[in-house]
């Protein structure tokens, strides 16, 4: 099974591996000098690496290849969500965003929040992983909590959208954005965004789109935000 290691430590032909994915690789999947290991960066660049030093600490791998633009999309997705009460449930969000494809994270405060704070380091850490095994090189912004009325003022995507479970009267998200575009999705909590949120993030070019008739948790919209946006940009 192919494995994915991580690192930002790079160098014109060397890279550095972190001293816990060097753990990883050369006690729990024992690897040796001379054998063969993938390294991403986050940034969309893949690295087909040769072990050089079995130091943990400061284990050199020889870059033999590089692909900067592994698995590159044509379309940006940047979900702003309200994260619900439980944390475990905000990091299955993340985990599973990355996994289906997201650029971009950011949490919002809203009036009708559950939660005023989240573990930023927890959650990144939890991205990395996803974006591991998912075998991807991207590992998308995540940006720490802020209150709506922040959000949308200084949010600069092309097309602007906010999910809202008006039954009959909004067009679905599929049927308003357009393809090979740049989004955001503004994601609000169980108890929906206020109308007065409603009203003022059209001010600023927000467009309020259905996600379907059911209502959803606050993570299910996010992914199904996250899963309706790649199939659009799949055909």
């Amino acid at each position: 099974m192919e494995q994915f290691f991580y690192s930002t430590q790079i160098y014109d032909n060397f890279i550095i591996l972190p001293e816990d994915e060097a753990l990883h690789a050369l006690k729990v999947l024992r690897k040796n000098t001379g054998d063969m290991i993938t390294v991403v960066d986050g940034k969309g660049g893949l690295y087909e690496t040769r072990i050089e030093s079995e130091n943990i600490q400061s284990c050199r791998l020889n870059i033999i290849s590089i692909d900067k633009e592994f698995g590159h999309q044509n379309y940006y997705i940047h979900i702003a969500i309200t994260p619900p009460k439980s944390h475990d449930r905000v990091e299955w969000f993340v985990e599973k965003a990355v996994e289906i494809g997201v650029q971009e994270i950011s949490f919002i405060h809203t009036d009708h929040s559950e939660r005023k704070n989240i573990k930023l380091k927890r959650i990144e850490k939890r991205a990395v992983s996803s974006m591991k095994q998912s075998l991807k090189a991207f590992l998308p912004k995540i940006n720490d909590i802020v209150p709506l009325k922040n959000l949308i003022k200084i949010c600069s995507n092309d097309e602007k959208y906010i999910g809202y479970l008006n039954k009959g009267k909004n067009n679905h998200l599929i049927q308003s954005a357009t393809p090979k575009s740049d989004y955001c999705m503004l994601i609000g909590p169980e108890g929906d965004f206020s109308s007065s949120e409603i009203n003022e993030s059209q001010k600023f070019g927000f467009k309020p789109v259905s996600l379907g008739d059911n209502r959803l948790r606050t993570e299910t919209a996010g992914l199904a935000a996250c899963h309706i946006l790649n199939l659009l940009n799949a055909k």
